[in-house]
């Protein structure tokens, strides 16, 4: 099914003068193809519905999935050195006489040249929500960097992408802390695992996993000073997941209750699911995200 495990949440600016039809139109320009023989590597943008193979978008609500896939060549290092290496030795005993500086780089480029078509290969691809309702982007990744990658290739493809970072009245570093110390605002809950960092980049960090965190051992850490860095929270007995301090939400999953819902939906195919999983999960993010906004004291004005 489709469900995004982490999320990186971006604002795209309310005069960004996208459509499902743009966005379609772009990506049908900048297609995947896999790696030349001498390439290493190639990326370009997929169909994210299986079941519609041509079509370079998904689109339903004014929420469209789009899915960048990546393709590299992996040429170690140390097997072009030890190959290189091995060249110029023939070379000084054969001639007698020594590499220079310049040929010896050159004898490397062209011994990666050589191997590159042998090269392993690895495929990646990652996927992103644009949420043209309520001017959102959701990239599924737990790495910001992995996250501005896919954005910096949408942006190439649709020729502009007004985005910025949310940034929200209180950090989620100050509310997250309150929260443990005092209590989480509904629809929220404590989940049972969260890590508590001293300020500072050397600080000292204690990281409580499975435990009641209500406890006298969270509460002396938070005596001394420690503010909380990522928490596991639960959303209206829905959504369980962690927030940390940079406001990246991840590790989610679906709770009892929505799975329930999602196995009582009437598909009969693999096709069905994808559409009824997709129609599920809009409707959540949309709940869930400006919630999680309004919890952390609404969002700073750009």
């Amino acid at each position: 099914m489709l469900w995004f495990r982490n999320i990186q949440l971006y604002r795209l600016n309310p005069d960004h003068a996208l459509s499902v039809e743009s966005i379609a139109e772009s990506l049908l320009k900048k297609p995947f193809f896999p790696c030349g023989s001498h390439d290493l590597m190639s990326q370009g943008w997929v169909a994210p519905a299986p079941h519609i193979p041509d079509e370079f978008i998904f689109a339903r609500q004014d929420m469209v999935l789009v899915c960048l896939k990546t393709e590299e060549k992996i040429l170690p290092a140390v097997v072009v050195k030890q190959e290189a290496e091995e060249r110029i030795r023939q070379i000084e005993e054969e001639e007698a006489r020594k590499v220079g500086r310049k040929e010896a780089k050159d004898i490397r480029e062209r011994v990666a040249e050589e191997l590159r078509p042998r090269a392993f290969t690895r495929v990646s691809t990652h996927r992103a929500l644009i949420d043209l309702k309520q001017n959102l982007i959701m990239v599924n990744s737990s790495a910001a960097s992995k996250a501005e990658h896919l954005l910096v290739s949408l942006r190439e493809a649709l020729g502009s992408l007004p985005t910025r970072l949310i940034q929200t009245q209180v950090t989620p570093q100050t509310a997250m802390t309150s929260w443990l110390e005092n209590e989480v605002p509904v629809p929220f809950e404590l989940d049972a695992d969260c890590e508590l960092k001293f300020p500072g980049d050397d600080g000292a960090i204690a990281r409580f996993v499975r435990q009641d965190l209500h406890s006298d051992e969270v509460k002396q850490h938070l005596a001394t000073g420690k503010l909380v860095s990522k928490m596991g929270l639960t959303w209206n007995e829905r959504i369980a997941f962690q927030l940390t301090e940079k406001l990246e939400i991840k590790r989610m999953s679906m709770l009892d209750v929505l799975q329930d819902e999602l196995k009582d939906a009437d598909v009969d195919s693999q096709d069905a699911m994808f559409e009824s999983s997709f129609a599920l999960s809009v409707g959540e993010l949309r709940q869930f995200i400006p919630e999680l906004i309004t919890a952390l004291g609404e969002e700073l004005a750009s």
